[in-house]
């Protein structure tokens, strides 16, 4: 049978002398399966407990308000190290998110209590974590024109609040002028709500239209405060 194949080769070969069988093709010959690029089970399931160690560590530094410092204690190093492991991981990237808000609402607080350069701290560690984040712009210009706004304060006797005296409600009312003006803020606080709603009245028979906006707080010692923002033209003026 292989002479019959070889005679018919050589026909066919036209003038070749001769038949040789191929011999078959060597392991050197054929292409190399690559590796497989999964990694190993027991690397896995290493990577899944480190990161969730690294998550809880994050959580619990939230909690505590350790947002980017201590460097090496934080929740930003903890949800660093985790998006180190796995770069898209949502979790970690929420976290990031949210160590920005809370941030933002520290600094919404500092600024209540008219903190203006701690809430400028808190602002810029805000920008370390995220640049970008679309709450940080409007704070920054919520917390220039509080800087820059006019302070005013009639502090209230206590008796006469509780008589509600005349002579104290013509004060309140020659007060409310300014606090219908364009951008004015008024705070309130008196010893109950029922005396800062009398308040608020008197200050709301001032001559005028402007609406007077108001906040009320309950507590010691009473008095009004009022808050004059900066103008339009004056902002234009400082820029």
């Amino acid at each position: 049978m292989a002479r019959t194949a070889c005679a018919a080769a050589s026909a066919w070969l036209l003038g070749v002398a001769g038949c040789h069988l191929l011999p078959p093709p060597s392991s050197q010959d054929t292409p190399a399966v690559p590796p497989a690029t999964a990694p190993a089970p027991a690397a896995t399931a290493q990577a899944a407990e480190q990161l969730s160690a690294l998550l809880d560590a994050a959580e619990q530094a939230l909690r505590e308000d350790r947002l980017t410092t201590p460097a090496a204690d934080s929740a930003y190093r903890y949800f660093a190290d985790a998006l180190a492991i796995e770069p898209e991981h949502p979790e970690a990237r929420r976290g990031l998110e949210r160590i920005v808000e809370r941030y933002l609402e520290l600094a919404e607080g500092a600024m209540e209590r008219q903190g203006w350069e701690r809430a400028r701290t808190l602002l810029e560690r805000a920008a370390s974590v995220d640049a970008e984040h679309p709450g940080i712009s409007p704070r920054r210009r919520q917390l220039e024109l509080l800087a820059a706004a006019e302070r005013r304060a009639l502090a209230l006797d206590r008796a006469a609040l509780r008589a509600r005296q005349e002579a104290l409600a013509e004060r309140l009312r020659a007060f409310g002028g300014d606090a219908r003006r364009p951008g004015a803020r008024v705070r309130i606080r008196a010893p109950s709500d029922a005396e800062a709603r009398w308040i608020y009245g008197q200050l709301s028979r001032a001559a005028g239209e402007g609406r007077i906006r108001a906040t009320i707080d309950v507590g010691l010692p009473p008095q009004v405060e009022l808050l004059l923002l900066p103008s339009p033209a004056t902002q234009a003026g400082q820029r």
